[in-house]
């Protein structure tokens, strides 16, 4: 049996709500690049927060990248 790593918890549109909000994207802009609401864009920031342990969002992005779960852009 193998362990979940934590690329393995995250699903598609978390990580790409992350990699957006890394960016600098607003949760309007994540939103209308996902095709979803603000509101489900929100939700996926949570998820991915409460995943990192993170206590803000920028803290989430910070811990996304010193875990690897995103690469510094080249």
């Amino acid at each position: 049996m193998t362990v979940p790593t934590l690329r393995d918890l995250f699903g598609d549109a978390e990580l790409t709500a992350l990699r957006l909000l890394a960016q600098g994207r607003t949760e309007v802009e994540i939103a209308r690049t996902l095709g979803v609401r603000p509101e489900a864009a929100g939700r996926l920031l949570y998820r991915a927060r409460c995943l990192l342990q993170a206590r803000t969002l920028p803290h989430a992005v910070a811990r996304a990248y010193e875990t690897g779960l995103l690469q510094q852009p080249v």
